[in-house]
């Protein structure tokens, strides 16, 4: 029973810990896979302390090992850090464990290695330590990361835990001053274990409602981004084709006049219009207004930030595709790119577009001089709030399953160049 209790208590100290991590960093792994590699490790505790029977210091520095190892093989978390945390949480741990057995003695006015005689005097102990260890480690993570939305718990929630430990008081004084028969000693025993698993349970279920509400608040967020960039996108267009039309006319205009002309001088300055009116007229002519609207946009964005842009879609021009989604999908992958070349040496992106059997194959290459921070190959942002950022590459993901299509990417870590592969369906 004793090397049982004491396996459940390496586990409670994983999830602990795990809750913890959760909070500070972001994981690296896919979390079936934490918590398979975490449960390995932390048992790994379990057999240490039976083997050398609960030898204090060795199972102090091998369990700071294993906080530090799970920290680093599961979360992008800086391995000082990591470290730094595994030693407080690890002090914390312990201290918790002694200053609970002499509250107990205080509160109960028994002596403090009672809970050695009986078995549920110690499953209340430990409920009662791990309980004020998991309350403790709410309050660092929150101390550690105040900006993170995800972990923001209302003060009424950590009144829980607090009712708890003075529940399992109670239960610990009637053990002490009562008689009672050993099947309701082991139903204490089974409500103390329950009640302190309620508590993990309780926060558990509601940091994964928080981090939930928190991504649909940031998609409904990015839908308006959308929605006010569609429009934007309208209003462009309208202007672009009323400019097209009057950069048409203006060429004939100043061929007619050319053409009366006799001064060699007025007729190279109308030349030299003529080139600008070309240069303009041959931005973007896809076929598709929304296309050429957004190339457009983004040539003049690249011009401004002295950006090397340059596109050809002449093989595809993706008008099959509903101009919100176009929108979705263009507009969060350029953003990104200018996002990433803006911090590079050099400064180029490219767009292409080519046939892959019954696929239409839109391209964007980048210079990038950071690698890409990714998680099962899925991108991840490199911004600081990280539960705040992030979500364009969502919902090019989502808006991508409406066409069966997906993306792939690629990076070159001697060209520094980052590439996008976006294959879309043709419909027949």
């Amino acid at each position: 029973m004793y090397n049982l209790i004491v396996a459940i208590i390496s586990f409670t100290e994983f999830l602990i810990t795990y809750n913890f991590f959760t909070q500070i960093g972001e994981k690296k792994r896919q979390t079936y896979k934490c918590i398979i590699l975490g449960a390995i490790l932390f048992e790994s505790c379990a057999i240490v302390n039976i083997m050398l029977s609960n030898t204090v210091w060795i199972n102090a520095i091998y369990n700071t090992i294993i906080y530090a190892v799970f920290g680093i093989m599961c979360f992008n978390i800086k391995p000082n850090k990591v470290i730094f945390y595994s030693i407080i949480l690890n002090v914390i741990c312990g201290a918790l464990e002694f200053a609970t057995i002499f509250l107990i003695s205080v509160v109960t006015k028994t002596q403090p290695d009672v809970y050695l005689e009986k078995i549920n005097f110690l499953i209340i102990d430990i409920a009662i330590s791990k309980s004020l260890y998991l309350f403790t480690c709410l309050l660092l993570a929150k101390v550690i990361k105040k900006d993170k939305v995800g972990i923001k718990i209302p003060i009424g929630l950590f009144m829980y835990p607090l009712i708890v430990v003075a529940t399992l008081l109670i239960f610990w004084k009637i053990s002490t001053e009562y008689i009672i028969q050993s099947q309701l000693q082991i139903i204490l025993s089974i409500i103390s274990m329950m009640l302190f698993v309620s508590i993990i349970v309780l926060f558990i279920i509601y940091q994964h409602s928080l981090e939930r509400e928190n991504d649909l608040h940031l998609l409904q967020n990015e839908i308006e981004k959308i929605e006010i960039e569609k429009s934007y996108y309208d209003i462009l267009e309208k202007q672009n084709e009323n400019l097209l039309i009057y950069a048409h006319d203006a060429k004939k205009h100043l061929s007619m006049i050319k053409s009366l002309n006799t001064n060699p001088q007025i007729e190279k300055y109308i030349g030299t219009m003529t080139d600008q009116l070309k240069i303009y007229s041959n931005t973007c002519h896809s076929g598709n207004h929304t296309l050429d609207v957004i190339i457009g946009r983004y040539v003049t964005e690249c011009e401004i930030k002295n950006i090397d842009f340059s596109f050809d879609l002449h093989l595809a021009n993706f008008k099959y595709i509903d101009d919100y989604d176009l929108v979705t999908i263009l507009g969060n992958v350029l953003d990104n790119a200018i996002e990433a070349v803006e911090k590079s040496e050099e400064k180029i992106i490219i767009l292409l577009t080519e046939h892959r059997n019954t696929y239409d194959v839109l391209i964007i290459s980048n210079s990038c001089d950071i690698h890409p921070v990714a998680n099962n190959k899925e991108l991840k942002t490199t911004k600081q709030n990280k539960t705040m950022h992030g979500m364009g590459i969502k919902s090019v993901l989502k808006t991508l399953k409406k066409y069966n299509s997906d993306l792939e990417w690629e990076y070159d870590s001697v060209k520094n160049v980052f590439t996008l592969t976006v294959a879309f369906l043709r419909p027949e």
